[in-house]
């Protein structure tokens, strides 16, 4: 049964310092995030994976290409997979955010919220459409391969709440980690979740 696998890319620069990045200002993997990814990539070679595609975002280029070249094969970049819009709330920190905005980020994953709206910030209904129309294309025109998938932490979990009915809170507490991998399954045109932040057993103790 064909799998699509969604990986978050390693640790950057911007995870250690919280501050918001976005799309827009580049942050690279940290070391540490290179070690993270070349471990994911390990596991993944005991699997066929035949296409990799790759949000158009350093820090997930990067992942891509250390995965690649332990694979040794190319990716492909989609914007679909893109990291969300921050609006004006690129190069705050997160902090500073929730200390003076409140549950900004739980509000994220509600239908709409006017303050999110006014800083310009995507929608999580906005990211679920991209990441639904990415789902079903790889059904439709490669429903006999395996998929990797690297992007960030809200389009994984607009691919988990794709498949379940989970509500705002449940996503905003679910955490996906760096380098992580999120395994769906496709059986029949319809997915299956196999598995969450799949990671290399020495990171779970201390993550």
């Amino acid at each position: 049964m064909p799998l699509v696998i969604f990986m978050r890319h390693g640790q950057a620069e911007n995870n250690v310092s919280r501050v918001l990045v976005g799309r827009h200002i580049e942050a690279h993997l940290t070391e540490q995030g290179k070690q993270q990814v070349a471990d994911a990539a390990k596991q993944l070679k005991s699997v066929q994976i035949d296409r990799v595609y790759v949000s158009p975002v350093i820090r997930t280029v990067e992942t891509a290409q250390i995965v690649c070249k332990t694979l040794g094969m190319n990716y492909e970049i989609d914007e679909r997979l893109y990291e969300i819009e921050l609006g004006r709330l690129v190069g705050m920190n997160y902090e500073e955010v929730t200390t003076k905005y409140g549950d900004l980020f739980l509000r994220f994953y509600s239908e709409s919220d006017p303050v999110l709206a006014n800083f310009g910030v995507e929608t999580f209904a906005s990211v679920k459409k991209r990441i639904r129309s990415l789902l079903d294309e790889v059904l439709q025109n490669y429903e006999d391969s395996n998929i990797l998938m690297v992007t960030h932490l809200d389009p994984i979990k607009a691919a988990l709440a794709a498949l379940l009915d989970l509500k705002p809170e449940a996503l905003y507490r679910w955490h996906i980690r760096n380098a992580s991998l999120t395994i769906l399954k496709q059986e029949s045109k319809v997915y299956s979740l196999s598995g969450v932040n799949v990671m290399a057993m020495h990171r779970y103790p201390n993550e």
